[in-house]
């Protein structure tokens, strides 16, 4: 009789043995031993996934807009808070049979303390980092640093404004303009910052066409990497441009401040702002601004020369209409004192400066008419000023004079005697613009004092001897010589030094008067003009 042997068949072997639970499976049971569940797979593998993953991201994304980027960091993070929880639920699981397999008691008790106290800090940690994942969690989804970002070409087609955020496509915009338009020569800046990627683009395209940069009124924070790329760099003396060191937005404080100081030399250095000076913006924390005074601007480079200021055509871009350019020059405390007084020399102004508007007249040719027809006033009213006011001029006069000798003779000369029609259009520089901007402060509030206080009921009444009297006190500290040369305008051009001394002496010999015979010396004086 023969013996049959039978094998057994596959389906015959046990379902289990013939599918063996994975890495991540075995681990989330507690599969492994204590020390490679709690030293490889846990602290190991969830550090190691964040520090690889991040560098790795920064190249890859390093050329995209900022949302790439955040949603990348936001998917390593969510990817790292998924492994932690799976590394230390494996481990715990792990330390539970860890007795079991033959361990000691107090290993399974370290490991599980040491578990508990991650969960703590991690707990912790989030709910600090609660605003900073909110934020990255909005730049994801594209909100973005700054205010919309709008271009406004200037009616005379040489110079655009770029107002707005350093926002992503701020770059690309200014480009297409600067295609539509080749004639623009000057980029004008109003940007209180944005994205350094931003910001950097933007000074490719201004550096890639050698245009100039501009400011009229604020540059800041990454609008500053746009500017320096301007071949001419020049600002308004009433404008704002301020750094603070660069910064990365979200994630961990301590761990960004050595990365956002090492961007800002490497970023600031590149442009060839002196080391000093990037010392000085890396220590600004991104929550302020440093402003540098216009001298620190031109010894660092910022600036490439000194401007006057309405170097383009905004307010002829602005004033589309008439009652549009009278409400800008309201904007100004002198013109609108001016309009509220004296309504009719107001109009005329207006319609003066409305014919340089409709001739795409740069701002400076517009203010020009503006601030010589208050002066045309000014010099009109001073017969009919208050006494305060003529005492005010006077003394604003004299040192305007004093601070003048230790600059020019010429325009100290200039300043008491004032220059011709045909001399400024000659383009000679009026005095005053080389004075200190304290003068011109001084200058304008004694304006609007004369502008508001005059009256004709202010008009002296004096006889003949009594104005050739005090005119004469006036004049007895002088010398002949001196006497001679303000007596002669010939004198006068041919010798500015000694004109510029002996109208300092004039001035200082009426303010050293009585003050009786003070008011009426002023009262004649300027009554004469």
């Amino acid at each position: 009789m023969s013996e049959v042997v039978t094998r057994p068949s596959v389906s015959a072997v046990p379902a289990a043995a013939s599918r063996r639970p994975g890495f991540l499976r075995r681990h989330w049971r507690g599969d492994y031993s204590l020390a490679r569940s709690y030293w490889l797979h846990t602290v190991l593998l969830t550090s190691l996934t964040p520090a690889l993953a991040i560098p790795l991201l920064a190249r890859l994304t390093n050329d995209m807009p900022a949302r790439y980027g955040m949603g990348g960091v936001l998917f390593i993070a969510a990817f790292s808070y998924l492994a932690w929880t799976w590394g230390v639920c494996g481990c715990w699981r792990s330390a539970s049979r860890h007795v079991a397999r033959g361990g000691r008691r107090w290993a399974e008790l370290a490991v599980k303390f040491l578990i508990l106290c991650g969960v703590i800090s991690m707990a912790t940690s989030t709910w600090r980092a609660a605003h900073s994942l909110r934020e990255q969690f909005e730049i994801a989804l594209g909100k973005q640093l700054g205010p919309p970002v709008v271009y406004q070409l200037r009616v005379d087609g040489k110079s655009v404004l770029l107002q707005g955020g350093m926002n992503d496509g701020a770059a690309d915009g200014l480009a297409r303009i600067l295609d539509q338009h080749p004639s623009v020569r000057t980029v004008v800046l109003y940007s209180a910052g944005g994205w350094v990627r931003e910001g950097k683009l933007v000074g490719e395209v201004i550096r890639r066409r050698g245009l100039a940069t501009y400011v009229e009124q604020e540059c800041s924070s990454s609008c500053t990497l746009a500017f320096l790329a301007g071949r001419d760099r020049a600002m308004d003396p009433r404008a704002h441009i301020g750094f603070h060191t660069l910064y990365t937005v979200g994630g961990d404080d301590r761990i960004n401040k050595s990365f956002d100081r090492k961007l800002t030399f490497d970023t600031y250095g590149k442009l060839g702002l002196p080391r000093e000076f990037i010392e000085r913006i890396a220590d600004t924390p991104a929550s302020s601004s440093w402003y540098p005074e216009l001298g620190q601007l031109l010894q660092a480079g910022v600036l490439t020369r000194l401007a006057p200021g309405g170097e383009t055509a905004q307010l002829a871009t602005i004033a589309t209409s008439r009652d549009i350019l009278e409400a800008e020059f309201k904007k100004g405390a002198l013109f609108d004192i001016m309009a509220r007084y004296h309504p009719k020399e107001f109009a005329h102004t207006i319609d003066l400066a409305w014919a340089q508007v409709q001739a795409h007249a740069s701002d400076a040719q517009i203010l020009a008419v503006g601030r010589e027809q208050i002066g045309i006033l000014s010099r009109r009213l001073l017969p009919i000023a208050s006494d305060a006011s003529l005492a005010e001029f006077q003394q604003l006069l004299l040192d305007q004079a004093v601070a003048l000798r230790g600059i020019s003779a010429a325009a100290c000369t200039e300043l008491i005697y004032p220059r011709s029609r045909e001399d400024a259009a000659a383009g000679r520089e009026a005095p005053q613009a080389v004075l200190p901007p304290e003068f011109a402060n001084r200058e304008q509030r004694m304006t609007q004092h004369l502008l508001r206080d005059a009256d004709p009921v202010n008009a002296g009444r004096y006889t003949l001897a009594e104005r050739t009297r005090v005119i004469r006190q006036a004049l007895a500290p002088l010398t002949q010589d001196q006497l001679k040369l303000l007596s002669s305008p010939l004198r006068r051009q041919a010798d500015p030094e000694a004109t510029c001394e002996a109208s300092i002496a004039y001035l200082r010999a009426v303010n050293q008067l009585p003050p009786q015979e003070r008011r009426v010396a002023l009262r004649v004086l300027y009554s004469r003009n």
